[in-house]
C-alpha cells in the first residue's frame, strides 16, 4: 500500500504537476475550507460507499452541496448506498476516515472501487485531495489527474451526482 511520501514519489516518476499544503488534520470539508482559504477551484468531499450487493464506489461531490445518497444510487444504477466501515477503508484504500482521496485508488489493486466524479468537480482545471493523509492537500491539474487514475488502472466515471 502506498503512503503520502511514496504517492508523491510516483507523481514526480510520472511526470504529474502538483502542489502540496501541509496543514493540521482535517475530518471535514469546513475545516478544510477555513485552513485552506486561499486554495482556488473545486473543494470536494470524497464519500467511501457500497451497496447490499456490496459493490463500492468513491463519490467525489463539490463540497458546498448536500449528497442525497438515495438520488445518487439511482443514478449510478444502484439500490441503496451505505458508507463503508472505516476497517473496509483501509484494506482497499489504505486510508483512514477524513483522508479519503480519489488519489487512494493507486491503493485499490484489486479494482473493488468505482471512481465517480460529480461533473461540477470535473468541470474544475485543478482538483484538490488529500495525498493519503488528512495531514496535506494537493491540487493537481486535470490532465495530470486523468493520467493519475489511468496509471491507477481505473476509469474515470463523470456523473450529475449532487
Amino acid at each position: 500500500m502506498h503512503n503520502e511520501q511514496t504517492l508523491l514519489n510516483l507523481l514526480d516518476q510520472l511526470g504529474i504537476k502538483y502542489g502540496r499544503k501541509a496543514h493540521e488534520p482535517v475530518f471535514t470539508c469546513e475545516q478544510a475550507d477555513a485552513l485552506l482559504p486561499e486554495l482556488r477551484g473545486q473543494h470536494c468531499k470524497n464519500l467511501f460507499v457500497k451497496d447490499r450487493d456490496d459493490k463500492k464506489w468513491l463519490l467525489v461531490v463539490p463540497a458546498d452541496r448536500r449528497a442525497d445518497l438515495k438520488l445518487i444510487a439511482e443514478k449510478i444504477g444502484s439500490k441503496r448506498l451505505s458508507f463503508c466501515s472505516a476497517e473496509e477503508m483501509q484494506a482497499i484504500l489504505g486510508v483512514a476516515p477524513g483522508a479519503a482521496s480519489p488519489l487512494a485508488m493507486i491503493n485499490d489493486s484489486d479494482n473493488q472501487v468505482t471512481l465517480v466524479l460529480d461533473e461540477t468537480v470535473a468541470g474544475w482545471d485543478a482538483i484538490h485531495c488529500h495525498p493519503l493523509t488528512n495531514l496535506a492537500t494537493v491540487s493537481i491539474p486535470r490532465a495530470d489527474f486523468e493520467k493519475f487514475i489511468q496509471y491507477a488502472k481505473h476509469d474515470l466515471n463523470i456523473e450529475s451526482l449532487a
